[in-house]
């Protein structure tokens, strides 16, 4: 009996907040992975980047920094790292920085990171799944223009 009230209500529960994917679209521009981005950046195809849609991006996090730690103008740069093979001998790196704002982010990024850090924390080298919105560039150490994505939400 538990069972069948438990498949019912996930049914119920399913069928009510499913939405249809054209939905989604509307608001998420799908096709541009992290990698997608970066190559439209450096080959200066801003046209391709819609400002009124969302990205997903995906990466390994390169380095954090807190600038803000103040809770109410809380600020940190993530730095997004993907990368995919070449062939057999080479590895394109592609950096994205995520830029986190206000207090809802105020204890994913810390400046000194607690003996035992939480599961809220990000960490270096921990994988990351940002939806975010393209702002503009950045120049990166080596001269490469780098986008600069302000994070919605992040997992």
């Amino acid at each position: 009996m538990r069972r069948a009230i438990l498949a019912l209500l996930l049914v119920v529960g399913a069928v009510a907040f499913a939405a249809p994917a054209e939905d989604f679209s509307s608001v998420i521009d799908f096709s541009i992975s992290t990698a997608d981005l970066v190559q439209l950046i450096q080959t200066e195809q801003y046209d391709r980047i819609d400002s009124e849609k969302l990205l997903i991006l995906q990466g390994s996090v390169a380095s954090t920094l807190v600038l803000d730690p103040t809770v109410e103008t809380y600020q940190a740069l993530v730095e997004l790292v993907a990368s995919r093979w070449v062939g057999l001998e080479s590895i394109e790196v592609y950096r994205v920085y995520v830029l986190l704002e206000g207090s809802d982010f105020s204890n994913r990024v810390v400046e000194r990171l607690p003996r035992d850090p939480g599961p809220e924390i990000i960490l270096t080298n921990s994988e990351l799944l940002v939806v975010a919105a393209f702002v503009g560039v950045a120049d990166g150490a080596d001269g490469s223009a780098i986008p600069v994505v302000t994070a919605i939400d992040l997992r």
